[in-house]
């Protein structure tokens, strides 16, 4: 084969692995894949990169969604510092799931406890709609109810409840998941790891941001 035939056929070869690679890299844009919060909000201190999960335990794309959020938080950076904020949505329901959700972090289970009222809402289909089931259900976990009764009527739930209500007004959150990306960023929508990428982004961008204002 002569050498400059050769070279075309690399060429080609070339071209059609780009061509075969493109799709695969996702490129997100402002107001399709994620929207800008106006005006900013407090993010990180310092150099930290603040993300924000608004999230409700009946929720299925929550559910489906948390397996990649554990993975993510295996390996994202030290520098960004990830917060639930359950949502306070105007149903009894679901500000029962948001007081839970601080209650039991109150008293140090809810990381123990997370995983098991997601499964006992979608894969044993007990909707943990009331007190008496939510109460039910805790027991059967080992949680001291009498413990539980109390951090649910406590100054700190209270206050961190109208907080999470105040945030989710603030940055006009309208359906869970989403998440919010140093006061800056809202997005949401996506699935699975592909959402997961998009946050990867947009800590990416603050981060870029952030360099350029200190130069």
């Amino acid at each position: 084969m002569k050498k400059h035939t050769l070279i075309r056929v690399l060429s080609l070869f070339a071209l059609l692995f780009l061509a075969l690679e493109a799709p695969a890299q996702t490129k997100f844009e402002e107001d399709v894949h994620y929207f800008s919060i106006i005006p900013e909000q407090p993010g990180g201190e310092g150099d930290k990169v603040q993300v924000l999960e608004f999230f409700w335990y009946a929720c299925p794309h929550c559910y489906n969604l948390e397996p990649h959020i554990n993975k993510w938080l295996e390996k994202k950076p030290d520098n960004v510092e990830f917060v639930r904020i359950p949502a306070m949505f105007q149903r009894a329901d679901v500000v029962l799931h948001a007081k839970t959700f601080y209650a039991l972090t109150l008293m140090g289970v809810e990381d123990e406890l997370n995983a098991a009222l997601f499964d006992e809402i979608h894969v044993r289909k007990n909707k943990l709609t009331d007190s008496a089931q939510m109460e039910a259900f805790l027991a059967q976990k080992g949680v001291d109810i009498d413990a539980y009764r109390k951090a649910m009527k406590s100054f700190a739930v209270q206050t961190q409840s109208r907080r999470a209500e105040v945030l989710a007004s603030r940055f006009d959150i309208r359906g869970v998941p989403a998440f919010v990306v140093d006061g800056k960023y809202r997005t949401s929508g996506l699935e699975g790891d592909l959402q997961m990428q998009a946050i990867d982004y947009l800590v990416d961008k603050v981060v870029t941001e952030k360099s350029l204002k200190k130069q």
